[in-house]
């Protein structure tokens, strides 16, 4: 590898530490916030769940008609008891565990590091190196150890998260993105070529 590949390739692993964070973050948040949504509309299609949460609105002061941020200020200003037992009412049985499994942990990892991967791979035409940015993200940025809601997935699982869910995936992420990235670069050249 000569220098300015060395430099190219340095510059964007130190590039994609961030947007590992951001990533993660993101992510984890989209697949949660769909699969929590999911779990509360469940439980409102019940008509009498649905009337006891409409009472519980009513009684409290607020319309049916509220706007979204109607209904967020009127959350936020519930007192903490009432609060508690709103929550009960619109998730009787929420519970994190339920949200957060080993199966979401894991796609939220596959999406990550798939996207990192074909980057890395697009970028630096090589896949060999690329298991470095899943290292990295073990540190303090892995999904992993970044939220606690998984404490409870069991030490196989984690494993499993690691190997194949970061390792393996941006792996054969950055094999597709250093081909295409070479056989970009060689239509490029191939078209400079034909120019007369």
């Amino acid at each position: 590898m000569d220098k300015k590949k060395i430099i190219r390739f340095v510059l964007v692993y130190i590039l994609l530490i961030p947007v590992i964070w951001f990533l993660s973050a993101a992510v984890w948040g989209g697949v949660h916030g769909v699969l929590i949504g999911t779990t509360i509309g469940k439980n409102l299609q019940d008509p009498k769940k649905l009337n006891e949460v409409k009472e519980f609105m009513k009684k409290h002061g607020l319309s049916e008609s509220a706007s979204k941020e109607e209904s967020k200020s009127w959350v936020e200003n519930l007192s903490p008891e009432d609060k508690a037992e709103f929550q009960k009412l619109a998730m009787p049985s929420f519970k994190i565990e339920n949200v957060v499994t080993f199966d979401s942990a894991l796609v939220v990892c596959l999406i990550v590091f798939g996207i990192v991967g074909l980057i890395s791979g697009l970028a630096t035409k090589t896949w060999l190196l690329s298991g470095i940015l899943p290292a990295i993200s073990l540190l303090p940025i892995s999904p992993i150890s970044k939220f606690r809601c998984i404490l409870h997935i069991s030490i196989e699982q984690k494993i499993i998260l690691v190997l194949l869910g970061q390792f393996l995936v941006c792996y054969i992420f950055a094999y597709i993105g250093a081909k295409l990235a070479v056989k970009l670069a060689q239509k490029k050249q191939s078209k400079i070529e034909e120019e007369p």
